[in-house]
């Protein structure tokens, strides 16, 4: 009875054979069509074209040719427009040469104006401190003229008089004015305004022998002359 058990088993197995059979492992053997590799590239490029059309991608298109005529006009357009842009460059270059001639010429005729009016203010200001100093200069005279009256007295008020004149002296002193030296030296005409002419020995001839009335600059220049005696 276990032996009858035991036999079904062994022939369930043995009707199962697990190895594949032919058709199985070929495809060609089942009757299926399998494509060539050229096939497959031929497909795969067709397939990109239709995608690159899909997306809108332009296609390589050779350029169409010029013909001899069209050459001819694009080159006459061209040097039409040359010729066009070269003359409003040589219009722009004389308009700004002349722009910057004018330019340099005001610049030039500004410059003088400023040096002319500032010499003309400075004359001006120097004028006018001269004529001040002119009615100044005419109290000096009698401060002078009043010491000589004075002459060798020396009492409180004469001393009060000096001071005032000495105060007077350094404020015009300040001033750039200064007194003209001309006692015992050649007459000049630049400084010098002779009122007589004496015979005086020991006295070089063409000398100041006599100041009747002090001369005094501004600066350089001479405010008042000095009047003077000179020796024949």
């Amino acid at each position: 009875m276990i032996e009858d058990q035991k036999q079904p088993r062994g022939d369930a197995a043995t009707n199962e054979d697990p190895s594949p059979s032919p058709e199985d492992s070929d495809p060609r053997g089942a009757g299926i069509k399998v494509p060539e590799a050229a096939d497959s590239a031929g497909s795969e490029k067709d397939s990109k074209a239709d995608s690159d059309r899909k997306r809108g991608e332009p296609s390589e298109a050779k350029p169409s040719k010029l013909t001899k005529k069209e050459i001819l006009t694009l080159l006459t357009e061209k040097n039409e427009t040359i010729l066009e842009l070269t003359e409003k460059s040589e219009a722009l270059e004389a308009k700004n040469k002349e722009l910057k001639d004018k330019w340099l010429r005001s610049a030039a005729e500004f410059e003088n104006y400023r040096k002319r009016t500032r010499k003309e203010w400075e004359l001006l200001q120097q004028q006018t401190k001269a004529d001040v100093i002119l009615e100044i200069l005419g109290v000096v005279d009698d401060f002078e003229r009043a010491f000589s009256v004075v002459g060798e007295q020396d009492d409180e008020f004469v001393q009060g008089i000096r001071l005032i004149y000495n105060n007077l002296m350094s404020s015009l002193e300040k001033l750039g004015i200064n007194r003209i030296e001309a006692l015992d030296t050649p007459f000049d005409p630049n400084y010098h305004m002779a009122v007589a002419q004496i015979e005086q020995e020991g006295a070089e001839q063409n000398h100041v022998v006599e100041v009747i009335e002090h001369g005094y600059l501004l600066g350089n220049a001479v405010v008042r002359p000095a009047k003077v005696v000179i020796a024949k």
